[in-house]
């Protein structure tokens, strides 16, 4: 039988390594979360600046395409609607229609060859395609980072620290015909 001294050093020893486990697990389930909230700003700010584009797009591409007054007047509204959508999933929503928008404001081009021509139309195309595609690596990296955060906050034993400490899944960033 063990003498009660070394019962004490065992019963610290043990609470010390819980206490510590607990805190390294603690700091990786933050850093994850932080991770998947930078990535998200970084979407944010993508379509903070296609929201810019949309209007100037529209209004240059007005003069060209009177008859398809309708196809502008959709992307200013899907602009709108994008802009107010609330949570991860809307947004994802809206952010496809307004994508699909602007692919039909982009198809006006080939039906007017002086659209395709004007200069500030082609300075606004290229400035778009630069956003999507900046947009395209930017939820590429939050949907991995979610997707990190999450298999680790359900992996047991994690996942109890994670329910204790209130630790929730992150919501995936869906776009262009629901691909995470």
């Amino acid at each position: 039988m063990l003498p009660m001294d070394t019962w004490a050093y065992l019963l610290v020893a043990g609470a010390s390594l819980v206490l510590v486990t607990t805190v390294i697990v603690f700091n990786r389930m933050v850093q994850l979360r932080n991770r998947v909230r930078r990535a998200w700003k970084d979407i944010d700010v993508q379509l903070k600046l296609r929201h810019e584009l949309v209007p100037l797009l529209v209004a240059t591409t007005e003069g060209y395409a009177t008859q398809e007054l309708q196809v502008l007047e959709r992307a200013a509204r899907l602009r709108a609607e994008a802009q107010s959508a609330t949570g991860v999933k809307e947004k994802g929503a809206r952010e496809t229609e307004l994508a699909s928008a602007l692919a039909e404001v982009f198809a006006l081009k080939e039906s007017y060859p002086d659209l395709k021509a004007d200069a500030a139309f082609g300075r606004l195309f290229q400035e778009t395609v630069t956003v999507e595609n900046h947009l395209a690596a930017a939820r590429k990296y939050y949907n991995g980072s979610v997707r990190a955060y999450n298999t680790f906050i359900q992996s047991f034993p994690y996942l109890l620290l994670a329910r204790l400490m209130r630790f929730r899944e992150a919501e995936y960033f869906q776009e262009e015909g629901g691909s995470g």
